[in-house]
């Protein structure tokens, strides 16, 4: 399928302004110059709580359900382990929490290049495990907690998945994985042919390379690319959705026959016409809304 037209128009605009050289950027100009765009949605309330490591963890109430007891959605965001995403992802969070009834932690984990590799997935292991602790101070159902990560955020939310199952807690009852970073090592064919022009471009994903991990880090170890695990065995259900045009793409789909083999419930989907960080666009690109749609109804027939 053809490019989505409002994302064509996106892409062409991007790139005559400069988009392809923002490799050349250092992290704090990438920090300014990489923003959310804004939602037409309805403010969600919401309360900043601390860990005991000092994180922040941003609880989104849905208007409707303000006083009540609701399954939680953790949600790590596509922060390429560098961007703060906390207040740009207001937006985003309060349509997550209106449109499922439930409470969304948002995680504000450390960022690189200050906090290389594993500090951003460690301090998001840590922060689920103050959730399940805190359930009746945050005033959700302990047994009702899933993961929904997105890119970056994926490649977190999938590595949190495995190691809590490797130290025996069933924390997580779902996982929602949008375009996953799972696999830094391996030559897919989706990350040559979408590798330049659309949005993630290859020498990107190199910049964001250098600034989360030390060069003598391996990349293949499964906490940095969840797709190399070598057990797959009783991880949480997931919904994987992918996008069409993404460099991504390839191994968020081998992720999604990783779990099929391993016999986990998989609801997967990939969005024709779309790009690597599509939701972004929820208000411009109905395959956005659709994909919300889809990971919702997934998620909240998973935690009935």
């Amino acid at each position: 399928m053809s490019l989505d037209p409002f994302i064509k128009r996106l892409i062409a605009k991007a790139y005559l302004n400069g988009f392809g050289d923002i490799h050349h950027f250092t992290h704090e100009q990438m920090r300014r110059y990489l923003s959310h765009p804004k939602l037409n949605v309805e403010q969600a309330s919401y309360q900043d709580f601390s860990t005991n490591e000092a994180l922040i963890l941003r609880c989104y109430t849905p208007q409707a359900a303000l006083n009540e007891t609701l399954p939680a959605v953790i949600y790590i965001s596509a922060t390429a382990f560098v961007i703060d995403r906390l207040d740009a992802s207001n937006d985003y969070c309060s349509l997550m929490a209106n449109h499922l009834q439930m409470k969304v932690i948002n995680v504000a984990h450390r960022l690189a290049p200050e906090h290389k590799f594993p500090r951003f997935l460690t301090d998001c292991i840590d922060s689920v495990k103050w959730i399940y602790q805190n359930a009746k101070q945050l005033n959700i159902f302990p047994d009702k907690i899933s993961v929904w990560g997105e890119s970056s955020g994926g490649s977190i939310a999938a590595s949190t998945a495995h190691v809590l199952r490797d130290e025996g807690l069933d924390i997580i009852k779902h996982q929602t994985l949008f375009y996953p970073m799972v696999d830094l090592v391996s030559p897919f064919p989706s990350k040559e042919m979408y590798g330049h022009g659309f949005m993630l471009d290859k020498a990107f994903i190199q910049w964001l390379d250098a600034r989360g991990f030390h060069p003598e880090q391996n990349r293949a170890d499964p906490l940095a690319s969840p797709l190399l695990a070598t057990n797959f065995d009783q991880l949480p259900p997931a919904t994987i959705i992918t996008a069409e045009y993404d460099p991504l793409r390839d191994e968020g789909e081998a992720y999604t026959q990783k779990l099929l083999a391993a016999n986990v419930k998989v609801n997967a989907k990939r969005f024709a016409g779309t790009i690597h960080g599509f939701m972004r666009f929820y208000n411009n690109v109905p395959a956005a809304k659709e994909a919300l749609e889809f990971a919702c109804s997934t998620l909240q027939k998973n935690l009935e």
